[in-house]
């Protein structure tokens, strides 16, 4: 059986940094690479059985699908009891895989949360603000984790990100943290999700690694400041069913470390909803918010052309607002090609049919008011659309012909290549 040995927590003032050997079965599961956290203030106080949390949250999966062995010299009690709960949440919602493996710690340490307050995950993007908005009243901590979507050495595109967590922290008159974390460079994502992708039918990342390894890195932040609650806001619903996903009710409501316990916060909402929630919440407030949400770059903004910024925008159309106000800064340019770049694409069909019908009803049901504004030339072609079965969906007969055309004109030189080569 291969094993992993984490063999000592080092710490410097702020950061730590893990030591570990693996054994040769595991080699391509790690790049080589360090895993090291940078908090925003002194660690040293916090003991190791807290500090090993965020270290055993990212491989522990790692070692139940492989049935391998983790072994730790200490560990927080309350974690330690937490994972086989956890690990039934991703048998639920992987039935077809074999979750084994064993953690060996010398010494399980309990540790108790003696104050109270909350923290919560907050990226910026729609389902961090609406439980920002609805657990206000609390005045959460703010974590923001540097690494997770920019990546660890993208000092720019954090820049952007830093400042608009840090603007909306200051609007709501609440404190930010920033957690720098190696946790995405120091294993093998990419290794792991061809390895397994044809057996979990999603990726390493969404389907099995980032909810519990996102708020490992809560703990050592929990324990500093006597927090007994960290939300981590939902992305899914009930009307989605059983989604595989990493960060689900089914297993981010059973993580707990040093007396604290985590709430998969929303869940009860759908994306449509949060929309609404946010957009009352400015209406009733006057209070501006700048909602992040795009997954295709790295400039810490939003792209305003990829699917998950479409769908954002659109929703925001069907509230009757409009999405410049939240930090879709190009949406003029891009909102005239939303129709033809989010149908008739296979790899946008899963969110098609998770997403965009319930945009569908909430246009339906403001159409009444939508029809009389220039929002309505975005969205009225959406009455008609089925996207339960989003093959069937066809974009508009003029982007069909110029990709034709464009087909065309692809083949059509090379052609011309093939016949220079053959005649020569």
């Amino acid at each position: 059986m291969d094993e992993i040995i984490l063999n000592k927590i080092e710490k410097n003032k702020n950061i730590i940094k893990y030591s570990f050997c693996i054994s040769d079965g595991y080699k391509d599961f790690f790049t080589g690479k360090p895993f090291v956290i940078e908090y925003p203030e002194n660690i040293e106080s916090v003991p190791d059985s807290i500090l090993a949390i965020p270290f055993v949250a990212n491989v522990i999966p790692i070692i139940w699908i492989t049935n391998g062995t983790l072994r730790i010299k200490e560990l927080d009690e309350d974690f330690y009891n937490c994972l086989p709960d956890v690990k039934k949440g991703y048998e639920t919602m992987f039935p077809e895989t074999t979750f084994g493996g064993k953690l060996i710690v010398d010494n399980t340490i309990l540790t108790k949360c003696n104050t109270c307050g909350s923290s919560m995950l907050f990226s910026g993007g729609l389902d961090a603000i609406n439980t920002l908005v609805n657990h206000l009243d609390e005045q959460p901590h703010l974590l923001t984790i540097w690494g997770a979507d920019i990546r660890y050495e993208n000092t720019d595109g954090w820049g952007i990100v830093r400042q608009g967590v840090e603007d909306s922290a200051n609007k709501f008159n609440l404190h930010v943290s920033t957690i720098h974390s190696s946790f995405r460079e120091f294993d093998n994502e990419n290794y792991m999700h061809h390895r397994y992708y044809e057996q979990l039918k999603d990726s390493w990342w969404h389907g099995i690694k980032h909810g519990i390894a996102l708020l490992s890195h809560a703990a050592p932040y929990a324990y500093l400041h006597g927090l007994n609650k960290v939300y981590i806001a939902s992305s899914y619903c009930p009307a989605d069913g059983i989604v595989r996903c990493a960060s689900s009710p089914l297993t981010d409501n059973f993580v707990r470390f040093n007396g604290a316990k985590v709430i998969h916060d929303g869940f009860e909402y759908s994306r449509q909803d949060k929309i609404h929630n946010v957009v009352n919440y400015v209406k009733e407030t006057g209070n501006t918010v700048t909602i992040r949400v795009c997954w295709e770059t790295q400039t810490g903004s939003n792209c305003c052309k990829c699917e998950k910024c479409y769908r954002t925008m659109a929703g925001l159309l069907a509230e009757g607002v409009n999405p410049l106000e939240y930090g879709f800064e190009n949406a003029t340019e891009t909102l005239p090609f939303m129709r033809a770049c989010v149908i008739g694409q296979p790899s946008y069909y899963a969110a098609l049919q998770a997403y965009w019908g319930h945009i569908r009803n909430r246009v339906i049901e403001n159409k009444s008011q939508l029809v009389n504004t220039p929002y309505w030339q975005y969205l009225k072609w959406m009455e008609k659309c089925d996207f339960e079965h989003p093959e069937s969906l066809k974009m508009p007969l003029i982007f069909r012909i110029r990709r034709r055309l464009s087909k065309f004109r692809f083949y059509n030189e090379l052609h011309k290549i093939k016949s220079k080569l053959l005649h020569k």
